[in-house]
């Protein structure tokens, strides 16, 4: 039985690069017709090195992209959220220079690369929204590797938190709350730390009041906070006391 998903086409669609191509957004009017892929968490949508022949907006869930070396080392290189596009660098290429995996059940449309070249050179509009589009996803990465390469442990998990919070409040939604579908080893793989490390960071940044961890909800408490760690890895402050010895901490709502 096939993932059970919404199809609204908010806020997903209004965030696609050719939705003002595509029937499934627009109508009947618009040329676009994408075929629908459903994936369950864990399914794979492509395998790097495989023939790019398509494209794929994210309709509904997520997925993590695991980038692999020559000799075998890989790595979570980024999360994808409805409105994003995988593949989308691997347009003018012949293989795709990631493996994407499903974080949770998820819905994606599928353009065909043939489709996509002759609107991406006869449609100005679309084109300078898959521009934009790269351009973001080319600062997210740098800013990832600045992180890797210069900052504390702390500091690179603030900026996660804080460009998850970005990213959903770009959708229109900017209550503080984070569902977090990919799991802490995922996000120990794309900040280049440890689960233990990971792990004890969220327990710091829940002591200190910055955020509060429920399963796989977290609620930003303190963005200026969070906002402070980032900048300086050591602003984070020192465990609190034992659990027995405070008041429970708020619900999560």
């Amino acid at each position: 039985m096939p993932p059970q998903l919404s199809t609204s086409s908010a806020p997903c669609c209004t965030l696609c690069p050719f939705r003002p191509a595509c029937r499934l957004a627009c109508g009947n009017a618009a040329s676009l017709m994408p075929r629908t892929v459903t994936l369950r968490a864990g399914d794979v949508l492509y395998i790097q090195g495989r023939a790019a022949r398509a494209v794929y907006p994210i309709r509904a869930g997520g997925v993590k992209q695991v980038f692999e070396t020559g000799i075998g080392w890989r790595q979570v290189s980024g999360f994808l959220q409805p409105g994003d596009v995988c593949g989308l660098e691997a347009h003018e290429a012949d293989a795709h220079d990631a493996t994407v995996i499903a974080l949770q059940d998820t819905e994606c449309c599928a353009i065909a690369v043939e489709t996509l070249r002759p609107m991406l050179r006869d449609d100005p509009g679309i084109r300078a929204a898959v521009v934009a589009m790269q351009r973001r996803h080319a600062r997210r990465q740098a800013e990832l590797l600045v992180a890797i390469g210069s900052m504390k442990a702390a500091q690179r998990l603030a900026m996660l938190l804080l460009d998850l919070a970005a990213e959903q409040a770009r959708r229109g939604v900017a209550d503080g709350v984070l569902t977090l579908a990919m799991t802490r080893n995922d996000i120990a793989s794309y900040l280049g730390l440890t689960l233990e490390t990971v792990s004890r960071l969220l327990s710091r940044f829940g002591a200190a009041g910055l955020i509060i961890v429920r399963q796989r909800k977290l609620r930003i408490v303190d963005p200026d906070g969070l906002a402070a760690v980032h900048a300086d890895g050591d602003a984070v402050a020192a465990p609190a006391p034992p659990a027995a010895a405070q008041a429970g901490p708020p619900a999560i709502p």
